[in-house]
């Protein structure tokens, strides 16, 4: 571009900004009341030509709970920009990490946008628009030479915008997205034209939250989503990204207009190779496993707990959960007992066996008592301390994220410091000493430690072992105060406690309420006891993909609360 050294920054001087910068500017941001963007046609976001269905509610007089309006996590962002430009996104990793909250990244009461959100997404998507600009065929195959520059940059506003957007795009967008265009085009190339074009499509609100605004008028206290908003909801659920062309033209053409189609479709769409991050990142959260990247063992103790050894056990969860969820049966048992592992020549020594030529699964000595994701060595090391085991950690993970019964905080005169390893040759005995130092600790250590005693077979990195100090090791325990007669009676080992947890209909509730937080991106609340009972219904039989497949038909997935005041 002639006399610049980029091309302007449209999106700051088209109110772009400041209106993102009001819809996060408080915790819980709530849309408007029936308000359009700057940049929308008319009262509806959507278009207000979308086919709709009356879906069948499993609660038809209850309200539905109020969601705040959501703002893309950093996940979601990646992959929703991956997914519509087929750019590398790495740049992404320099927006603001999300607060969690439940475990989970993506709960929208506290997704807001600070002044450094809105510096970075400027920042990020000049990047982006960048290195998408460089090939503009790539984001539409367009001919500006044979058809002109004008006539392709306006199929290509149409074409993006309605991906960006995730709906038709109205005469006011396409406005908006070619006086961008014109703007980087004016003494400059069509290439840098088509960069600030996208540019304002990655500033915009309708690409940055997941509004809905549809049937603005309807004030009922549940309205039904419109075939875009439904389309919106499946895509991030299922693949953490928004719809592609093929999900937004089954909404034009009002496929998604019945609570069996909504299920064939989320069904097709676990079958994509997409729907791998999205289950991912969920148990990446709900185990806790992506904390690995931050876990450090005592070097002295620990040697062998090197960076490659890290970058194997991150790797071991997903391909894990892909293995079961995809060609395997699906089920919750499968993933809470199978004694397989995902290995290379770096991690094999850790579970005792041969590394295969290359990275993949092999099956564990029976003797050593795997038991699925349980003894995973990157979520043992996770759940332990830099020198040590943790039975506390280990079972307060089990208490608290499969039986959803998280122990109270510590009381704040109580001394919570690690025994050192000194302090007795076992973790069982140092946890007796320690306990016997203040009687109000042992209400809470007793939920946690019978449990996470089950886990000293395997020490701090996640190896088998079946002495500490020279003494043989009682793994045995119990599950106490859950009222579930699966749970009920001590276990031998963590593979015995495994096989209770698997039958166990609270875990399958507990898991259930995990999704359900996941999916919804807030906690449950009175309101979505019709949701939770059908989630928990569905999931009976133990599997997850069904539990996934029958979230959408929930009564929080397919309806929302009236954009009222």
């Amino acid at each position: 571009m002639q006399g610049s050294a980029r091309p302007p920054r449209l999106a700051l001087a088209t109110g772009i900004a400041p209106w993102l910068l009001l819809l996060g500017c408080s915790t819980g941001a709530e849309p408007p009341p029936g308000a359009a963007p700057s940049g929308s046609a008319g009262a509806s976001a959507s278009g207000g030509s979308s086919p709709g269905f009356e879906p069948e509610a499993s609660c038809p007089s209850q309200p539905v709970p109020r969601t705040p309006l959501r703002r893309l996590t950093r996940f979601e962002y990646r992959n929703a920009v991956t997914d519509l430009l087929g750019v590398e996104a790495s740049v992404t990793a320099d927006l603001p990490a999300d607060e969690v909250t439940n475990s989970f990244d993506n709960n929208a009461r506290v997704l807001t946008v600070s002044d450094l959100h809105a510096e970075k997404y400027v920042l990020v998507s000049e990047a982006l628009a960048k290195s998408a600009a460089t090939d503009p065929r790539r984001l539409s195959p367009c001919d500006e030479r044979a058809k002109g520059e004008e006539a392709c940059a306006r199929e290509l506003a149409k074409s993006l915008g309605r991906r960006a957007f995730r709906r038709p795009v109205t005469a006011d967008d396409e406005a908006l997205l070619m006086a961008a265009y014109e703007a980087g085009r004016t003494g400059g190339s069509y290439a840098e034209g088509i960069e600030v074009m996208v540019r304002a499509a990655l500033q915009s609100p309708h690409f940055l939250y997941r509004l809905e605004l549809g049937s603005p008028a309807d004030t009922r206290e549940r309205v039904p989503l419109d075939a875009y908003e439904l389309a919106s909801r499946l895509s991030f659920l299922i693949w953490s990204s928004g719809p592609d062309d093929a999900l937004l033209d089954a909404a034009s053409r009002g496929e998604l207009g019945s609570n069996e189609q909504l299920r064939q479709r989320a069904r097709t769409m676990l079958a994509d190779p997409r729907a791998e991050r999205a289950i991912s990142h969920f148990f990446q959260q709900w185990t806790g496993a992506q904390r690995l990247a931050i876990t450090t063992k005592s070097p002295d103790a620990f040697p062998e707990f090197t960076a490659e050894v890290k970058e194997a056990m991150a790797a071991e969860l997903p391909a894990f959960v892909q293995r079961v969820l995809g060609a395997g049966d699906g089920t919750l048992r499968t993933l809470l007992t199978e004694p397989v592992a995902y290995v290379n020549a770096a991690l094999a020594p850790f579970y005792g066996v041969t590394a295969p030529s290359a990275p993949g699964f092999v099956t564990l000595p029976l003797e050593q008592g795997r038991s699925g994701i349980l003894t995973q060595a990157g979520l043992l090391s996770v759940q332990g301390h830099p020198d040590q085991t943790s039975p506390v950690l280990r079972g307060k993970f089990v208490r608290s994220m499969l039986l959803c019964e998280p122990p109270p905080m510590a009381p704040m005169d109580v001394d919570i410091t690690v025994p050192e390893v000194t302090e007795g040759a076992t973790a069982r005995d140092r946890l007796a000493l320690h306990l016997s130092a203040g009687s109000s600790c042992s209400g809470c250590h007793q939920l946690m430690d019978p449990i996470g005693l089950a886990f000293e077979s395997f020490d701090a990195v996640g190896r088998y072992r079946t002495q500490e100090n020279g003494v043989t090791l009682d793994t045995s325990g119990e599950v106490t105060g859950t009222g579930d007669a699966a749970l009920a009676g001590r276990f031998a080992n963590v593979r015995e406690l495994g096989e209770k947890l698997a039958e166990s209909a609270k875990v399958k509730t507990c898991l259930a309420t995990q999704w359900f937080r996941f999916a919804s991106g807030r906690s449950e609340g009175d309101a979505d006891t019709c949701s939770l009972g059908a989630l928990s219904t569905a999931f009976a039989s133990g599997d997850v993909r069904e539990l996934i497949v029958e979230s959408t038909q929930t009564d929080a997935f397919l309806f929302r609360s009236p954009n009222l005041p």
